[in-house]
């Protein structure tokens, strides 16, 4: 694994350097995860009732929530399991399921921002554990809950607990005949995330509206664009540079391109891109007011 993060690392060359003024980190706010690979809240393919999906992404930096908490690049694998309950559907119930999965965070040497890197495997900065469920509204709203526990192999931070509620809303019908863009979609999201078990602070609330336009280019339409729109807010996240709490912390977008490289082989996609980051400098965030982070990853669903 460690090969394989030295190797990303040299992908990862629009990576911007953090900013010294970090601020002393006490846990990963869990969602680096992007849209491309964010398999918890999407609904299994129709005809499968077991799905199983993962990956790995490449990444320049490991910020969450407009923080970083690991200035080397890393690669960051996941893998889910989704079982699809057919017997839940009825009325305006339209799909119904539970997942369970496991993501991950990587890197080849020590976090820096003066973190430790002395647990059981070095390195591994971050694993996290998830489970939930999902239902589908109507054939258009999606919400879905999941539990998620945090720790650190390394030894990086103390574990604690997530407590998640995303609701999405399909309004890809509404754009038919409206735009010269092939399955074009807003998909808009509502992130809710209640902390629990923060060792060092209150927990936290923190919302975090989003949209991703997206639609599909070139030949047959097999190339996915999508560019990922999200804030993040908080009570009691974001800690101020002179002190007390910052209500905003970011405005996050980016790039991201996805397609199947392989012709009939459904089940593997590649992804690559970029993600900018507009940061509240008034926040200890441990990063400059600007960044841009590389992405570069592959995935497969069966």
């Amino acid at each position: 694994m460690e090969g394989m993060a030295s190797c990303l690392a040299a992908i990862m060359f629009i990576a911007t350097p953090v900013s010294a003024a970090a601020q002393e980190l006490e846990a990963p706010a869990g969602d680096a995860r992007p849209p491309e690979v964010t398999l918890i809240e999407q609904p299994a393919p129709a005809t499968d009732r077991v799905v199983v999906s993962a990956g790995i992404t490449g990444v320049g930096q490991y910020i969450s929530r407009g923080v970083v908490f690991s200035t080397a690049p890393s690669v960051q694998p996941y893998v889910s399991l989704r079982i699809k309950l057919p017997e839940l559907t009825g009325g305006v119930v339209t799909d119904a399921s539970v997942f369970v999965g496991t993501w991950n965070s990587i890197q080849n040497g020590a976090p820096g921002l003066n973190q430790r890197n002395d647990g059981p495997i070095p390195g591994w900065y971050e694993s996290d554990v998830y489970a939930g469920a999902a239902v589908e509204l109507d054939n258009r709203w999606t919400v879905s809950a999941a539990y998620y526990r945090y720790i650190s192999p390394a030894n990086s931070f103390a574990g604690y607990n997530d407590f998640e509620i995303i609701v999405g809303f399909d309004d890809s019908d509404l754009w038919d005949d409206v735009l010269p863009l092939a399955n074009f979609t807003l998909s808009p999201a509502l992130r809710v995330v209640q902390e629990a078990g923060q060792p060092l602070r209150d927990d936290a609330l923190y919302i975090q509206p989003s949209i991703t336009p997206s639609f599909n280019i070139g030949r047959d339409q097999s190339v996915l664009v999508a560019i990922p729109i999200s804030a993040g807010f908080s009570d009691s996240f974001y800690r101020g540079v002179r002190g007390g709490t910052k209500d905003f912390g970011f405005l996050r977008t980016g790039l991201s391109l996805s397609t199947k490289p392989i012709e009939g082989a459904d089940w593997l996609s590649i992804n690559g891109g970029f993600d900018l980051w507009l940061l509240n400098d008034r926040v200890a965030n441990g990063l400059d007011s600007t960044e841009v982070v590389g992405r570069l990853g592959l995935s497969v669903s069966l």
